[in-house]
């Protein structure tokens, strides 16, 4: 599943718990496309109600999942349309500007939950054929997809 814009995103803690064990059964979940400190933490309140035992973990690039078809071997800031066609800055919010990726895993060390901060793969993706969003944000935000997707489906 992805989760676009999850800064407006709430739960109610019957959703939270139906969420978690659609997650404990083998389920994926990519939360994507939210910036800056304020929306930092209300995204991180609400996969509270859904994990209230684990925390995300910000990843490290030697993650199975950093591999499993491409190699992605930098975190690039992905930026929304806008941005990325006007040539400026990348980043939406200036309190928290770095791009992290988070990830939230089972026992197993399966990772459950991936979640790119200061990033917007979803524009990436739905802007790849406008010509003046340039390619190696597309290119990127592609080759990342795949690898979660394919992560998804083979863990």
């Amino acid at each position: 599943h992805y989760i676009a814009q999850p800064s407006g995103m709430y739960p109610t803690y019957e959703e939270a718990k139906q969420i978690r064990q659609y997650l404990d059964r083998g389920g994926f979940l990519h939360v994507d496309d939210f910036w800056g400190l304020r929306q930092r933490a209300v995204v991180e309140e609400e996969l509270d109600k859904i994990f209230p035992d684990r925390k995300p973990v910000k990843l490290d690039l030697k993650h199975e999942v950093f591999h499993t078809f491409f190699v992605v071997d930098q975190v690039m800031q992905i930026p929304n349309v806008s941005n990325g066609c006007n040539g400026g800055r990348t980043w939406e919010s200036a309190d928290e500007t770095d791009p992290m990726i988070f990830g939230i895993s089972d026992d197993n060390n399966r990772l459950m939950v991936i979640i790119t901060y200061n990033s917007d793969l979803g524009d990436a993706w739905e802007w790849m054929d406008n010509p003046c969003y340039p390619e190696m944000y597309s290119g990127q935000a592609y080759r990342m997809g795949i690898n979660f997707i394919l992560y998804a489906m083979s863990h």
